[in-house]
């Protein structure tokens, strides 16, 4: 939903000719030209920003970067924190100390796991300092940094990421938000942000991974051949099992592809991960999306005899897929193995045949990714605590940091400036 009470801002100098305004509303935007760019990703879209404006429990504003004839020439959604609900993961103060946000405690070390109980009651006592907070970032784990305009000057991202930090911090102070975050940066961004003076007392992060799959042309077979044997064994048995259980995957496209045979499914999903709201709330989210990206919607259902036991949503950009959500019921589908049939394989085998060529498959369950191919690209974060931050929350996203390079580097991720990462800037 629209940000309550948003308070006049005045131009924000930025330095290099720019300067900064925030802007409530995605009309607003294209009152002013925003408009679809080539090849643009699902999640700097105007319509996927409609719908995550539509979402009654999170506040929604827009920070725009203007060149030197005050034209707009970039743009970055942004949400209004107000406290502990909400999703976690673009709530920058629950992400804290949260090692299921960031961080993985299979690899803590020694030190780390002895620091972590203190740290954890220290950052908990802290949290409620940090309300209310500001995250540049969307839905989607993206920082959602566009250009505004494919007729407009296009600003090389080393200018334009350390000028949206520089907005992001003074539109926080502006707005009463005590801290702020930036979320998702992928490494070209984070490489600018690391290297410029607007990162002085960020704490950064390795936020995790996203899974990419480019997908091989041909058939299935060509896609396994990827793989190493053992892989390639594994995978085939967990489609006879699928099979063997009576199960199938259908495609559906538009408007109609989510019924309401899924509602239980996302309502369960959703409360997984921080959110409360049940069927009623689900149903309105599918109204909401067949408004707003009805046309790109592709829906796999796993279907047994009786029920629907899983599903992938998922939306279409010309030849790339960006998978939305999956939900399933685990205790129904036992031995089935639904979500790697309908998530990965089964989608493959769809985008063999209907001339997609990469899916996105997000951050999160990292190892599978992996394992079946996607390459993993990191993602990072930054947190502005202010002047007077605790010294546990720093320390905490440090071990965060560290516990989240190790993971990804395990998994044979490329990292660039883990040296410093998860260190407050001086």
């Amino acid at each position: 939903m629209r940000a309550n009470g948003l308070p006049p801002v005045e131009r924000i100098e930025l330095g290099a000719g720019l300067t900064g305004r925030v802007v409530a509303t995605v009309d607003l935007l294209v009152q002013e030209g925003l408009a679809a760019l080539n090849g643009e990703a699902a999640w700097t879209s105007p319509e996927w920003w409609r719908f995550v404006e539509a979402d009654p429990d999170h506040e929604s504003l827009y920070l725009v970067i203007d060149g030197a004839d005050n034209r707009p020439v970039a743009v970055a959604p942004a949400l209004i924190i107000r406290d502990t609900r909400g999703l976690l993961f673009y709530n920058g103060p629950r992400i804290i100390g949260d090692l299921s946000a960031i961080g993985s405690v299979s690899h803590l070390a020694l030190d780390e796991q002895e620091a972590l109980p203190w740290l954890t009651a220290g950052v908990e006592a802290a949290r409620p300092a940090l309300y209310p907070s500001l995250t540049v970032g969307t839905f989607g784990s993206n920082l959602g940094l566009r250009p505004f305009a494919p007729d407009r000057t296009t600003l090389p991202v080393s200018t334009v990421v350390p000028a949206l930090a520089r907005l992001a911090e003074v539109v926080a102070e502006l707005l009463g938000c005590r801290s702020h975050a930036l979320l998702y940066l992928d490494p070209e961004e984070d490489a600018a942000l690391a290297s410029d003076a607007s990162a002085a007392g960020l704490c950064r992060s390795v936020f995790g991974g996203e899974g990419v799959l480019d997908v091989p042309d041909g058939h299935f077979d060509d896609y396994l051949s990827m793989l190493p044997s053992s892989r390639r064994r594994t995978i085939r048995r967990e489609i006879r099992a699928y099979a063997e259980f009576g199960a199938r995957t259908e495609v559906d496209y538009g408007s109609g592809a989510l019924t309401d045979d899924h509602v239980r499914l996302r309502s369960a999903l959703r409360e997984k991960y921080g959110h409360t709201a049940g069927r009623t709330w689900a149903r309105k989210e599918f109204d909401t999306l067949r408004d707003t990206l009805g046309e790109r919607l592709v829906v796999f259902s796993a279907r047994g005899t009786e029920q629907i036991l899983g599903y992938l949503m998922a939306f279409r950009y010309g030849d790339v897929l960006y998978t939305r959500a999956a939900g399933f019921d685990y205790e129904a589908s036992s031995g089935a193995y639904c979500y790697f049939n309908v998530v990965y394989y089964d989608v493959i085998k769809w985008a063999q045949r209907n001339g997609v060529r990469r899916i996105h498959y997000g951050l999160g369950t990292t190892a599978a990714k992996a394992w079946r191919g996607c390459t993993l690209r990191p993602r990072w974060a930054y947190f502005g605590l202010g002047p007077d931050a605790a010294p546990d929350a720093t320390e905490m996203i440090a071990i965060q940091n560290a516990t989240a390079s190790r993971l990804l580097a395990s998994l044979g991720a490329e990292l660039e400036y883990g040296s410093t990462a998860g260190v407050k800037a001086e």
